[in-house]
């Protein structure tokens, strides 16, 4: 966000720079330059200074090639800029450490997503990792904090999707690479959609690590629904998943306190890589904490 505030020059590839409560707002004032395959695109939502309509993948290659003839080398700056992004990544970092370091039952969705991260890059290596999330607070409490360290090892969909879809990404991820761990981090809303579709997973042997954050509610939606909520209890869900997890012939687990996160996320990629998809479900705050810069 400090960089995308400070910039002088913006370049849009593949993206439709369209205002959404669901991203960061474009800044007023910089150069924008918009690569897209429609100019239909351009000048809908911010104005731009330069468009080239054309695939992603063939114009960063023409650029690549069009700024090699124009410098001779790099120019002795990344380390000063990496050492920037580090100082302004970590003051952040330290402000939410409060909720990704927090012992609170039930527990923080940040700190089971910390415990998640931390306990794949030990057991198998964050580079050998595709993670999604899903629609609704597991999309904006894991993308912010989650660390990507090879390309397409995240699958970022779009500004928002239809609850439930990050499961069937996660099973495509994993057919398309059986040798990383493929995981799908989601709600309790979300698992409400298309959770009887883990029993694909489990039919079809295609081994994922499913993530459950449950905090027995749909959250997000509680500061819109108050009267629906103390009326009707419209927002209130319920459920056992791991258990269903289990009758569908998967590995599942309930986690209750946050000491036991590391152990079961462990017993959960053991069952993968024995060819069982699993299913860890993590008893969660109602948190709608988010770090969205607005």
């Amino acid at each position: 966000h400090e960089f995308l505030r400070d910039a002088d020059v913006v370049f849009g590839i593949g993206c439709s720079f369209a205002k959404t409560g669901f991203g960061l707002q474009m800044p007023k004032g910089p150069y924008y330059i918009h690569s897209t395959l429609d100019p239909e695109d351009f000048n809908n939502e911010v104005e731009i200074s330069e468009g080239v309509v054309g695939d992603a993948a063939l114009v960063l290659d023409a650029i690549i090639a069009e700024v090699r003839e124009l410098i001779s080398g790099p120019r002795g700056r990344a380390d000063a800029i990496a050492a920037k992004i580090a100082e302004v990544n970590g003051a952040w970092r330290k402000d939410w450490s409060h909720k990704t370091d927090s012992n609170d039952t039930p527990i923080n969705p940040y700190r089971a997503l910390r415990d998640l991260h931390a306990t794949l890059d030990e057991t198998v290596g964050i580079d050998n990792v595709v993670a999604t999330h899903d629609a609704g607070s597991p999309r904006d409490q894991m993308s912010p904090f989650w660390n990507s360290t090879t390309p397409l090892s995240y699958i970022g969909w779009g500004k928002t999707t239809q609850l439930g879809t990050g499961l069937g990404y996660a099973m495509g991820a994993k057919v398309s690479d059986p040798e990383k761990t493929c995981v799908n981090v989601w709600g309790d809303a979300a698992i409400g959609m298309t959770g009887m579709d883990f029993e694909t997973a489990v039919r079809e042997n295609i081994p994922i690590l499913s993530v459950l954050l449950n905090n027995f509610s749909m959250a997000i939606e509680l500061p819109i629904m108050k009267t629906a909520t103390e009326k009707y209890r419209a927002t209130d869900i319920s459920g056992h998943y791991a258990d269903m997890a289990k009758a569908f012939g998967g590995y599942g687990e309930r986690v209750e306190s946050p000491e036991d996160l590391n152990a079961a996320f462990k017993r959960g990629i053991r069952a993968t890589e024995d060819g069982q998809p699993a299913l860890i479900e993590v008893i969660t705050s109602k948190e709608i904490d988010y770090s969205v810069f607005r």
